[in-house]
């Protein structure tokens, strides 16, 4: 639902700070076409037009694109400035974490990549484990099970710890009825 509203309001311009551009306005996109949306976002992040980069997430988002995975995750931590300015909630703010999340399960090893990669930003790990808690919402413990999984896996110590610190994270968010079941599953 909240992706069908986030969609619209991307496609007709329903916000409050100014008109947000359809993908197909954006240079570069057709609106039919994910292909031509993705291919602008792994443009030079710094020199894209922020509604268009708003619009092109939620576009290929709203198509399930699953080719768009590994640049959708590196805009993890790209904020929406309108919905920013709005103090929307995290998935309405930070739009590539509602694209993730609309795609599930088959994200899952992308993002515990992010969670462990050096080079991800404090607030694109963060996010990356939101998106994963959101793709294991029928089974809070087997998304956190992936983590320690994936923990117990890893070479580097480094990369080890970020992945446990993040199923304790979301130990810690799992839903009352089945929190001890998260808590359980960061000790295995």
């Amino acid at each position: 639902m909240i992706n069908h509203l986030l969609m619209a309001a991307a496609l007709f311009g329903l916000t409050c700070a100014g008109p947000v551009k359809a993908a197909g306005e954006c240079p570069g996109t057709k609106a039919k076409d994910p292909a031509s949306a993705l291919e602008y976002l792994r443009g030079d992040r710094a020199k894209l037009e922020p509604s268009c980069v708003v619009a092109s997430i939620r576009f290929i988002s709203a198509m399930k694109y699953l080719p768009s995975i590994s640049v959708l995750v590196q805009y993890l931590d790209y904020a929406d400035p309108i919905a920013s300015a709005q103090r929307r909630g995290v998935i309405e703010t930070y739009p590539a974490l509602d694209g993730l999340v609309s795609l599930r399960r088959p994200v899952s090893q992308y993002l515990v990549a992010a969670i462990a990669d050096p080079d991800t930003s404090e607030l694109a790990r963060q996010n990356a484990a939101i998106a994963l808690q959101f793709s294991y919402a029928a089974s809070p413990a087997e998304g956190i099970a992936v983590l320690v999984r994936a923990a117990h896996e890893e070479q580097d110590p480094v990369a080890s710890n970020r992945l446990m610190d993040a199923a304790r994270w979301s130990a810690q968010r799992c839903p009352e009825s089945v929190r001890n079941d998260c808590e359980v599953a960061t000790l295995k």
